[in-house]
């Protein structure tokens, strides 16, 4: 399988993920996350797929987004830090956001991987871009993760602080 089916297989199940995830949460805030997840890892699939088609057709890399959905989860995140509403997740829970950030940091160095082996110059930024997009994913997830674990400490913890401050790439 070369580079591009591996990736695209790679996003597809992504978004496959992320979706079933939203569906199976009841908190508004984390489905609102999982679809913005999905949805990036759909507008992935999509540059891979028209790459495929026609390998000389780089258009496909403004499809990719991150600093946009970054900003949303940032809101998110706020949104859900001055909820003074009290709520606790289980195992469950936190087992499938681990899930998924273990996901992301091997999508992460499987495209910084491929990169470094990129001859083309084009391609070889376009991949690392989409790497720096899975790098945003890692983020978004960690802060998830942190509010799940401390959801009445998130809002004073130094991992929202860094998150709020985080520019993107």
């Amino acid at each position: 399988m070369d580079i591009i089916d591996f990736a695209m297989k790679m996003e597809l199940d992504g978004k496959e993920f992320y979706e079933k995830q939203a569906m199976d949460t009841a908190n508004p805030e984390l489905k609102k996350i999982l679809l913005q997840l999905a949805e990036e890892e759909g507008r992935h699939y999509e540059y891979f797929r028209r790459l495929k088609e026609d390998e000389s057709d780089l258009s496909g890399g403004a499809l990719l987004a991150g600093n946009t959905t970054l900003e949303n989860v940032k809101n998110i995140f706020e949104q859900m830090a001055e909820n003074s509403e009290k709520k606790s997740f289980g195992e469950d829970d936190i087992a499938v956001w681990r899930q998924a950030l273990r996901t992301e940091e091997k999508s992460e160095a499987f495209y910084m991987e491929k990169a470094a082996q990129e001859p083309n110059a084009e391609r070889k930024n376009l991949l690392l871009k989409i790497a720096r997009e899975e790098n945003n994913h890692v983020q978004m997830i960690d802060g998830v993760l942190m509010y799940l674990k401390h959801p009445d400490t998130f809002a004073d913890s130094a991992q929202f602080k860094n998150f709020r401050s985080l520019e993107g790439w």
